[in-house]
């Protein structure tokens, strides 16, 4: 399972403080919604999940009937994109095998983490399966958004839930973002979370949606691990900034 990544600083700097935890941690591949509820039926109908077969690699969301919008480090030879349904047993399931990588993304800094993934046959649009509305602009520190997953619910130990989770959580300002992750933080990077509070993305969340006034605003990317550590936001990629990418790209591939 692809998910919540950590870049090599951060887990030198998380093994000095977490001991034996967060070395352990080094490269792990998933992510979860913590101390969150599940999400009201049809809320989020542009979610999706990436599987691995049958299992959740990552989450994403539905750009148009033929895209899906994810974290670049959820890249695989072929996905199964499950659509439609809170539970990843129902809905509809769609295979793909093309993606296209933002070609600035590094492995190493986790700048740019953002791809698209092409679906072989176009989805269903419904009430329960509907295009994401990509931002306008870029929302101001202090905005609630919510963020969604079928990721982990526990850490360090993974427990995953039957359905969609969700949670809210307030855009933190680039300054008191850096107290915590320093050179960490990227120009192209948005962090969220809720101060004094563990509730947040995890293991498995990686590439979902983080919604803001009705737009997506983030990509679940990296944080730190244990999940769920009060005042340790995670990051996500700013979509605000990747917009004419995501169109320029999908309009190269139709």
């Amino acid at each position: 399972m692809a998910g919540f990544l950590l870049p090599p600083l951060l887990t030198l700097l998380l093994s000095l403080a977490l001991g034996s935890a967060a070395q352990e941690a080094r490269d792990k591949n998933s992510e979860k919604i913590i101390d969150g509820i599940p999400c009201l039926r049809g809320s989020q109908p542009w979610q999706v999940a990436l599987l691995n077969g049958n299992q959740l690699y990552c989450g994403g969301v539905l750009v148009n009937e033929w895209w899906v919008l994810t974290a670049a480090h959820c890249m695989m030879n072929a996905y199964n994109v499950h659509l439609g349904s809170e539970s990843l047993g129902r809905g509809q399931k769609i295979r793909a095998t093309m993606s296209f990588r933002h070609p600035g993304y590094s492995t190493q800094s986790q700048v740019n983490d953002l791809m698209l993934v092409k679906l072989r046959t176009r989805a269903r649009l419904s009430s329960t399966v509907k295009k994401v509305n990509l931002p306008s602009r870029c929302e101001p520190p202090g905005t609630t958004c919510t963020v969604s997953g079928w990721g982990t619910t526990t850490s360090p130990i993974a427990t995953f839930p039957e359905r969609l989770m969700c949670t809210e959580v307030d855009i933190i300002s680039s300054g008191d973002c850096r107290k915590v992750y320093m050179d960490l933080l990227g120009d192209s990077m948005l962090c969220a979370g809720i101060p004094n509070s563990g509730t947040n993305a995890c293991n498995g969340d990686s590439g979902g949606p983080l919604m803001c006034k009705g737009t997506l605003q983030g990509l679940v990317s990296w944080g730190g691990f244990p999940c769920g550590q009060p005042n340790n936001p995670a990051v996500y990629t700013q979509v605000c900034k990747y917009v004419d990418w995501i169109n320029t790209t999908m309009s190269m591939y139709c």
